[in-house]
């Protein structure tokens, strides 16, 4: 069976170069997702030059589709052969479209492919975010104008270490009034992931920016790489009772990537959460990277 065991600061140094290599544009394969949203996803555990991770729930077997490089067929057939031992019935996630004619072509009829939607990440090109362009994008630029003209002083702050106490304040507080609201069951898992982001932000080598009005936090936003050409954006939090603090930390972000050599954004899944469905969606994606859940059938 493989060894699978609780996500650690310390698994970087081996995960990071297998995603690296691997090169897939998911949010699923970067270290700080795995390690972040370990409580949903499950422990980790390597095969060959190949990384996967495990959760058992509601009676299936539930692994994340190998990444690496070499043979994937063993990888997989390592993943199937781990199931058979558990028991219970196997899934694969975040199988995208290489993945899926992989396991079509390799295992004909033996998985049926459900696409999960809750799970589909938002890609979008730098320039775009940075410039807002066109009439499908022109609110978005209203709301900045209306935050510059509304707040003429505001600043745009780096997240390094001295700011990270006062983005924790902000984030309870963000918290705190989202819960008089909304189920605190919805955000219980994105708020210990948060919190793994703070502890681990310097060790994990995260950027962020943090936006001030009149010396007050109103949002910050942050992330790390995915491979060469894209940044990961794992969290960004905004105040709900001002116009624009959002779109204005989403530019400000896109501007500050657009100085490196990174040319898309993944702003990762809605979570199936409706209102961040649509906000994400009102940005028109580049690519809306579809996934699949592919399921094992009986023998």
């Amino acid at each position: 069976m493989i060894d699978f065991h609780d996500i650690t600061v310390r698994d970087q140094r081996w995960i990071e170069p297998i995603l690296h290599a691997a090169n897939k544009p998911g949010a699923d394969y970067t270290f700080t997702s795995m390690l972040f949203w370990t409580n949903y996803y499950g422990q980790v555990g390597r095969v060959g030059d190949f990384v996967t991770q495990y959760l058992h729930w509601e009676g299936r077997n539930i692994y994340l589709f190998p990444a690496g490089q070499g043979d994937l067929r063993a990888a997989v057939d390592a993943v199937l052969d781990d199931s058979l031992r558990r028991g219970g019935q196997t899934r694969f996630r975040g199988v995208t479209a290489d993945a899926q004619a992989f396991l079509e072509e390799q295992y004909p009829g033996r998985f049926r492919f459900t696409p999960y939607r809750d799970s589909f990440d938002y890609i979008y090109t730098v320039e775009e975010l940075t410039e807002l362009h066109g009439k499908k994008l022109q609110a978005k630029r209203n709301h900045c104008n209306r935050f510059e003209a509304a707040y003429p002083d505001y600043r745009v702050l780096p997240l390094t270490a001295d700011q990270l106490p006062r983005c924790r304040a902000f984030t309870d507080e963000w918290y705190r009034l989202h819960f008089l609201e909304n189920d605190p069951a919805d955000y219980a898992l994105e708020q210990r992931a948060i919190g793994l982001a703070f502890d681990h932000f310097d060790a994990l080598g995260m950027t962020g920016l943090v936006l001030e009005v009149e010396g007050e936090v109103v949002a910050f936003a942050m992330g790390n790489p995915i491979r060469p050409d894209m940044f990961d954006v794992n969290f960004e939090k905004a105040r709900a009772d001002m116009n624009g603090p959002y779109p204005m930390i989403n530019r400000e972000f896109a501007r500050r990537i657009a100085e490196t050599p990174y040319r898309f954004l993944n702003r990762e899944d809605d979570m199936g959460l409706e209102g961040l469905r649509r906000a994400k969606e009102s940005y028109i994606p580049d690519l809306l990277l579809e996934k699949l859940l592919a399921e094992e059938l009986p023998a």
